[in-house]
């Protein structure tokens, strides 16, 4: 059985040495340019260039994000530069978003293993096995798969396939989010995503539930609460089916998180994965069925460090939506420690239910989860123990009220000592130190296969006292401040010689130097010579003129088709054209130029109810002369290679295209670059999690207002910019994109841009 990856989050430097020594298997770290992660403490590339020989010293690996979308400037004059130096001290891969950095990388970097990210949003083996000719190794599907997806994707492609197991979720699908881009100009695809998801929310307006929707019955129109925040997920009781599903790496969401969230997160999941597959599925099934198994012990010491709502199962293998919410709160939520018995004016007491330590950080809370009073345990107490609190005269402290523990302090003080201990470790060097008189001092440097040989200053007879072999060593043992220790230190020298024993410590260091070079160019000593500088985009042929309605319904077409008199692609979109409407739109089409798109989430119970559908009704579109199709995602990409490989596909607005490269890219795979939207709401979130049924208002603390639709029965949803957005540009080609708008609107929108 082939060793599960654990791939931890590393922010920081100090995150990266601390999962590396804890149980990481390989980390993924950015830079301060171009990952997902622009506000984290990213390492320097001269600070990356070092952690690279730490890690390949310990048989780790090191993933380079470049997960954001680059513009022609970026990607032309900047990125190269940066990941040179990288690739040339054995970089193991960049995690990729882009169509344009993913071609331009291969291009450039031709023996640089490439994964193709979750932002990507890739839904099946199929779809990964496109990118392959860019060069791609290893992908990351969407975080919303169920664990059967990804067993059938593991038959469907020889990639590697990393699955998220652990950390936060976004609420939309990655790479889908446009809304903080909306609200505050900070795009989540450019690495500054400022987190609305996490914010209160409010739904205006009358809410209506389909039946047998697994939403919950109240209707929560005109309440604030956190409806777009997700829990965070855990997997750690699932390593069996993650294993048996076919996953490579397991991959630990938090790279904003403190070091000792990626060491501790990492030593478990490495933990349970070798127990699982040296030990077997009734071994773990063991841990599995007792509550007070080591297992379930460390599932709580998980929920200690970090969680949201108290972790949930993940899309994986949670059946029901709403279990993967908590609307209540944002933030860690801690774990529970207590239940309040009794109060008075200015205390309470409360039974623990788990150990409490010194300097943890308690919390009591109402009903509603909302924080009465949060202090600090002076001293420790057992599990069944009574505490008396000073809770202050006027705090609502009430019987029955819950204590949350958000810190504990054993725990982190525990995990620091293990970091300290493992970053103690050194790596074991030969040295040799050979003294003859008329010839330079020689120091070589041994180990991981590689050795080589510094020289120093000449040595010279002695005129009065000769040195030893003692006074030798000295200065070369000091390795106390680096990341080595000596094995081995052999020391040859010739009677009656002279050296200055103060140039030995400058020959021990730049021994090393040479050698840590040495290890980095044989580590990657197959990788072919790259570009000495990156080659410019290819010059496109000038783009037809095309005019495209986007339209949801048989009255929105009709609207359109009375005041149309120019040649105009008319876009049906079928994840809103009711499958009742198909033979009225075809008739009406069966003259005019006409495309279709498909459900952007092309998946699961989308996917089958879709090809329910076409299959019995279908046929009404493959009958007419059907001009263009419009891609919205790279499943349906596929699904157009098997459909209508004949026919012109373009670009949707969600296949991003912001580099010259990209749309070069997307092209080789037979998809044109998207018409400019030039009137349409924008939609800023597509998710799995569905807010209300129907179609509702969404408003932000600070009166944002959007529109969320219910695509019910392909079961995702949309949020929508409560109004359209309107440019007129210069662009040859233009869309006009319609939601549910009004017949009348529809007629005043075409006339004013002049269709």
């Amino acid at each position: 059985m082939k060793k599960i990856e654990i791939l931890a989050p590393a922010g920081s430097l100090e995150s990266l040495y601390a999962a590396c020594g804890m149980g990481g298997d390989a980390v993924y770290v950015g830079t301060s340019r171009f990952g997902a992660r622009a506000f984290a403490d990213n390492p320097t590339v001269a600070e990356l260039e070092k952690a690279l020989t730490f890690a390949h010293l310990r048989d780790k690996r090191l993933y380079l994000t470049v997960n954001t979308l680059l513009r022609d400037r970026e990607l032309e004059q900047e990125l190269y530069p940066m990941i040179q130096p990288l690739y040339e001290a054995g970089l193991d891969a960049c995690i990729v978003q882009d169509m344009g950095v993913l071609s331009f990388l291969h291009e450039n970097f031709p023996d640089l293993p490439l994964h193709a990210s979750t932002q990507m949003t890739l839904f099946s083996g199929e779809e990964a096995n496109l990118l392959k000719p860019f060069g791609v190794t290893r992908y990351v599907p969407a975080r919303e798969l169920s664990i059967e997806e990804i067993r059938e994707a593991r038959k469907q492609t020889d990639l590697e396939i990393e699955v998220f197991v652990h950390g936060a979720l976004c609420y939309c699908y990655s790479g889908q989010c446009l809304m903080s881009d909306v609200i505050g100009g900070r795009s989540g695809n450019r690495g500054m995503c400022a987190q609305p998801c996490r914010l209160p929310w409010k739904i205006v307006g009358d809410v209506s539930w389909n039946r047998g929707c697994p939403l919950p019955k109240q209707k929560p129109s005109g309440r604030e609460a956190y409806f777009l925040s997700t829990k965070d997920i855990c997997t750690l009781a699932y390593i069996p089916e993650l294993v048996e599903a076919g996953i490579d790496s397991f991959k630990i969401e938090g790279r904003m998180k403190r070091k000792e969230y990626s060491a501790y997160t990492a030593s478990v999941y490495r933990k349970y994965a070798d127990l699982y597959q040296s030990q077997g599925k009734e071994a773990f099934q063991e841990l599995r069925d007792n509550p007070d198994s080591a297992l379930w012990q460390d599932y709580r010491r998980c929920q200690d460090i970090y969680n949201r709502g108290g972790f949930s199962n993940s899309y994986l293998f949670e059946k029901d939506k709403r279990a993967m919410f908590d609307t209540k709160r944002n933030g860690h939520y801690g774990t529970l420690a207590g239940e309040v018995s009794e109060t008075g004016r200015g205390w309470a007491k409360w039974l623990a239910k788990e150990r409490i330590h010194p300097q943890d950080v308690l919390e009591f809370r109402d009903e509603e989860s909302h924080t009465i009073y949060e202090y600090t345990a002076g001293d420790g107490a057992k599990p069944g123990e009574v505490i008396t609190a000073n809770v202050g005269k006027h705090t609502l402290v009430r019987t029955g009220h819950k204590l949350y523990r958000t810190k504990n302090a054993a725990l982190l003080q525990a995990i620091q000592e293990d970091i300290r201990l493992a970053q103690e470790e050194k790596y074991p060097l030969e040295g040799k130190l050979v003294v003859k008189q008329g010839e330079p001092v020689r120091m070589t440097v041994i180990g991981k296969g590689v050795s080589v040989t510094e020289e120093g200053e000449m040595v010279l007879p002695a005129k009065n006292q000769p040195v030893d072999k003692e006074a030798l060593r000295a200065p070369l043992a000091q390795l106390g401040s680096t990341n080595y220790v000596w094995s081995d230190l052999s020391i040859s020298v010739e009677p009656a010689v002279f050296l200055p024993l103060g140039s030995l410590k400058k020959l021990r260091r730049q021994a090393i130097a040479r050698w840590e070079e040495a290890v980095a160019k044989e580590y990657c000593k197959n990788r072919r010579r790259i570009s000495e500088k990156p080659l410019p985009p290819k010059d496109r042929e000038k783009k037809e003129q095309l005019r495209v309605v986007s339209l949801a319904g048989v009255s929105q077409l009709k609207a359109a088709l009375s005041v149309v008199e120019t040649e105009v692609l008319f876009h049906l979109k079928l994840e809103d054209l009711p499958v009742e409407e198909w033979a009225e739109a075809a008739r009406l089409l069966k003259d005019r130029r006409a495309a279709l798109s498909l459900p952007r989430i092309f998946r699961g119970k989308a996917k089958k109810v879709f090809e329910r559908e076409w299959k019995e009704e279908g046929g009404v579109f493959t009958r007419l002369p059907l001009e263009a199709l419009i891609i919205n995602s790279f499943a349906m990409l596929v699904w157009a290679g098997k459909q209508f490989p004949s026919i012109r596909w373009y670009a949707d607005t969600n296949l991003y295209q912001e580099n010259q490269r990209a749309k070069e890219a997307f092209c080789l795979l037979g998809v044109h670059p998207s018409p400019v939207r030039e009137y349409g709401r924008i939609p800023v979130m597509v998710s799995e999690g569905c807010v209300a049924g129907g179609r509702t208002e969404l408003l932000s603390p600070k009166g944002d207002k959007f529109t969320v639709v219910n695509h019910c029965k392909y079961c995702y949803n949309t949020i929508y910019t409560g109004e359209p957005f309107r440019s007129h540009g210069e662009s040859r080609q233009k869309r006009l994109d319609f939601t549910w708008e009004q017949e009348d609107e529809i007629r005043k929108v075409i006339r004013e841009w002049n269709f």
